[in-house]
């Protein structure tokens, strides 16, 4: 028979592959960067929310009072003491920690939506889990799993919107997705005592579980989408791919290119000064979210309800609108990284004046607040520029590794220590306008640790304008056809009105 017969199945195979190849080009065609920034807004809201429920009152609960109230929530039903209660609110960073370079590392192997779609995977088991353990140590389990699947997703999301966001808006973008996480709080916050009264607490966990599934079907049958800088999918015969080798060789080179591209990152001084001002920074925010509400409760004698609806409030209006400032003004004066790490300096400086204000001379709730609020929008408004220098200062294909090393800095050098150490300092000093002022202080700190960055930041080489160079060489090259990965979205997309 002639070679060019075609049987029954291999044209069914024909036809399969070309739906298969059309699918993906509808697939592509609708999914635009501002759909993608909206997709990985909601996915972001999600994974916050999931904190704030955790901590809301509701969901969180109580032992019964000396008064005759019942016991409720997570606390009473098992029993917890304060310390037991204080790990479930930080377990997640032990599996954030462990699991977000591993993430960053295999971004170079596979296509990051897929990556993305097993973490999301494994979040939604977990805190499905949440809602059915029969314990302490089974919840505490579930929750440290809950970290490893949020790592795949906070480590890939930025890059993805930096890579597809328009050059003139890209700050305004990054600014878009990280206001999520103070919306996202505070929702959970919000849901979380709404669900739990007419529920049970077991049941919020369950809808945000729901809730997060098709995000993650989305990810895992969606563009296969690559972040710049990836290297074409090799075969076996290219010596740096792992097929066909056992786990341990496997496990061993993930090791070996994890320090090699440590030490890549050690070689980026704007980088690095932008990650210890960040990890300062953060060490203060967290300071504050732990121990604000009460230390303005006991300086201005309020209830320590009141106290939390209040410092809620602030927390969240301010936290919306300086994410948005800092992404918008970052985008008006010039999407540099030295403007960038300017308004991260003059932001601290702008925040330590007004935060030392409200605490160490306001002499009501009153006269406190303004202060506050403009020291919080300060704060806030570094969000969206630190990010930017994070994926702008390193390689390409080193942003989600440097997103994964930030995000280990800024939790262990910065607000897991802050709280117990802000803790020691009023147990010494016993004046909580004292402590927090401070505390405040601190900014100054992270404020010189910028400036240093931005002057380093005139003659360090932008990594964006490498990435569109090569990509201008690149634009008549068709994709590896044995890579199954589809490249970036093309600009000609509609962006979106963002």
């Amino acid at each position: 028979m002639s070679g060019h017969t075609h049987t029954p199945c291999s044209a069914s195979g024909v036809i399969m592959s070309t739906y298969s190849s059309k699918s993906k080009d509808m697939a592509s065609a609708w999914l635009t960067p501002g759909r993608l920034l909206l997709l990985f807004c909601a996915m972001n809201m999600l994974v916050y929310i999931d904190r704030g429920v955790i901590a809301s009152n509701g969901v969180n609960g109580d032992k019964a009072s000396q008064q005759g109230l019942p016991a409720y929530g997570i606390v009473g039903e098992f029993g917890l003491n304060l310390t037991q209660d204080g790990f479930l609110a930080t377990a997640f960073m032990v599996g954030l920690l462990i699991s977000a370079p591993v993430f960053a590392e295999a971004s170079k192997h596979y296509p990051a939506l897929r990556l993305m779609a097993v973490g999301l995977g494994a979040w939604i088991l977990s805190t499905a889990g949440c809602a059915f353990s029969f314990g302490y140590t089974s919840l505490m389990i579930c929750r440290m799993v809950v970290g490893l699947g949020e790592a795949s997703f906070v480590s890939l999301a930025s890059p993805l919107i930096d890579d597809t966001a328009p050059p003139a808006r890209k700050s305004r973008w990054l600014a878009t997705f990280y206001l999520c996480i103070p919306v996202g709080y505070a929702a959970g916050y919000i849901l979380g005592g709404l669900i739990a009264p007419a529920l049970g607490w077991r049941a919020a966990f369950l809808l945000e579980a729901a809730a997060m599934v098709p995000f993650a079907a989305f990810c895992a049958v969606g563009p296969p989408l690559d972040l710049k800088g990836k290297p074409q999918h090799t075969g076996s015969g290219d010596p740096s791919s792992n097929e066909g080798k056992g786990l341990g060789d496997k496990v061993q080179h993930g090791v070996t290119a994890a320090l090699a591209d440590l030490k890549t990152l050690a070689k980026h001084p704007v980088y690095v000064l932008n990650v210890a001002g960040t990890a300062v920074y953060t060490g203060v925010l967290g300071a504050y979210a732990y121990w604000g509400p009460k230390a303005g409760a006991q300086v201005f004698s309020m209830s320590p309800e009141g106290a939390d609806l209040k410092f809620g409030a602030i927390t969240v209006v301010t936290g919306v609108m300086g994410t948005i400032l800092g992404g918008v003004a970052l985008d008006q004066v010039g999407s540099t990284m030295t403007n960038a790490l300017a308004i991260c300096c003059i932001s601290n400086v702008v925040g330590a004046l007004m935060l030392v204000l409200s605490f160490a001379v306001a002499s009501s709730f009153g006269m406190f607040a303004p202060f506050f609020a403009v020291g919080q929008l300060g704060l806030f408004a570094i969000q969206a520029p630190s990010n930017a220098v994070a994926l702008w200062a390193v390689p390409p294909l080193l942003r989600p590794f440097g997103m994964a090393i930030l995000i280990i800095c800024i939790h262990l050098a910065g607000d897991v220590p802050s709280p117990p150490a802000l803790g020691w300092l009023q147990s010494k000093l016993a004046n909580w306008r004292l402590s927090m002022s401070v505390c405040s202080l601190f900014l100054l700190l992270a404020a010189a640790i910028y400036a240093a960055g931005g002057v380093l930041a005139r003659r360090a080489p932008d990594y964006r304008e490498t990435s569109q160079a090569t990509d201008d060489g690149e634009t008549d090259n068709e994709p590896s056809g044995d890579s199954g990965h589809l490249p970036l979205l093309n600009e000609e997309q509609e962006a979106g009105p963002i």
